[in-house]
């Protein structure tokens, strides 16, 4: 099931030369890729395995564009699938008949510019209710923004210390978010993407 989700992923990246398109560069879109939005967005709410099928092809996409896009590591920086599936779930919301490889192409053209380039160790970063894994460089990019909002006043080395940690609850508290400390989804994305 994996290879067919990759192989779907493969045939439907922008910008890459495979020679299943023609001489256009116009392919036969096939799988989850070819659902509008509003079919999503009633699979998403039902939980159904169409829904779960669509995580599976989109984690499937971001591999392959990972795989066959020069000088990059990770486009999804970050990014769980399930905040994915959001972003994805929030343009549909308002564009039902777009279609979802129209979407996910779109998003992960977006995420490009700010991809992990090279391989970066994963750092595990807990609290007393829940645990993440963040790229040293994720966590490198958060303390040079937090440096930047004028938030964090150390070593910029990619370590999640309490330094980091008391900058990220100053960055919580202005937003005011829950003052956690820890690097939510919602938190990184607020300070690494807009």
């Amino acid at each position: 099931m994996h290879r067919i989700v990759l192989l779907l992923a493969l045939i439907c990246l922008p910008g890459m030369s495979l020679q299943a398109a023609d001489s256009q560069n116009r392919f036969a879109l096939k799988g989850a890729g070819f659902l509008p939005c509003g079919v999503f967005l009633q699979e998403r709410q039902r939980k159904s395995n169409v829904y779960y099928m669509v995580g599976g092809w989109l984690e499937g996409y971001i591999s392959a564009h990972n795989r066959y896009t020069t000088n990059t590591y990770d486009v999804a920086a970050f990014e769980s699938l399930e905040l994915l599936l959001g972003v994805v779930e929030k343009h549909c919301s308002s564009r039902p008949r777009d279609r979802l490889h129209a979407v996910v192409s779109s998003m992960v053209e977006q995420l490009h510019p700010q991809r992990v380039v090279e391989e970066s160790p994963r750092l595990e970063i807990a609290d007393e209710t829940r645990k993440t894994q963040l790229y040293r460089e994720t966590v490198r990019r958060m303390q040079a923004k937090l440096t930047e909002l004028g938030l964090y006043k150390a070593e910029v080395d990619g370590r999640y210390t309490d330094a980091t940690k008391a900058a990220l609850i100053a960055y919580q508290s202005d937003l005011e978010f829950e003052e956690t400390g820890f690097p939510d989804q919602t938190t990184l994305w607020r300070l690494l993407r807009n």
